[in-house]
């Protein structure tokens, strides 16, 4: 259905922001229509840092335990003109309750990730506490990034992440 509104608000050329997210689940309450989440967490989308105060260069070094109950698939694949060694991959993760995305860095693959359903506890190199994203949550992950992931929810979380890597 939003699909169709879309295609529809921008073929019309007259639809303001404001209808759009209504036919999109905003503001559905007046309808008594649930509203779709998922969209609202990318509408909504940030990204997530370290606590104020609680950063420190190499706070910590490991996190949950190797990888299980994960899968991965990827969405697309775009060589990048600038550089036709390396591409622009989109994938999704799920991860199911209680499981891990083990440690690992970013030297060689930077990008971002975020959640757009269930959550997920970070442990990150630089900072002292663990980091709790939700639904809407960005991590960023430039090359100075390590760190591991785990589902603590009862429902699985949904990861897109999108990173420059090499061409194979």
């Amino acid at each position: 259905m939003w699909r169709a509104l879309i295609a529809a608000s921008l073929l019309g050329g007259c639809a303001t922001m404001e209808t759009v997210e209504r036919g999109l689940g905003f503001n559905d309450e007046d309808r008594g229509e649930a509203p779709d989440t998922t969209l609202a967490a990318i509408m909504g989308a940030a990204p997530r840092t370290c606590p104020v105060g609680r950063t420190l260069d190499n706070a910590q070094f490991e996190a949950f335990g190797p990888q299980h109950d994960v899968s991965a698939a990827e969405i697309a694949l775009v060589p990048m003109a600038s550089d036709p060694s390396k591409a622009v991959r989109l994938r999704r993760l799920v991860m199911a309750p209680g499981g891990v995305i083990a440690w690992h860095t970013h030297e060689t693959t930077q990008g971002a990730a975020m959640i757009v359903a269930g959550e997920a506890t970070e442990i990150r190199n630089s900072c002292l506490d663990p980091i709790v994203y939700r639904a809407g949550d960005v991590a960023i992950e430039d090359a100075q990034t390590a760190h591991g992931w785990r589902n603590d929810g009862d429902v699985p979380t949904v990861v897109i992440v999108a990173h420059v890597v090499a061409r194979n």
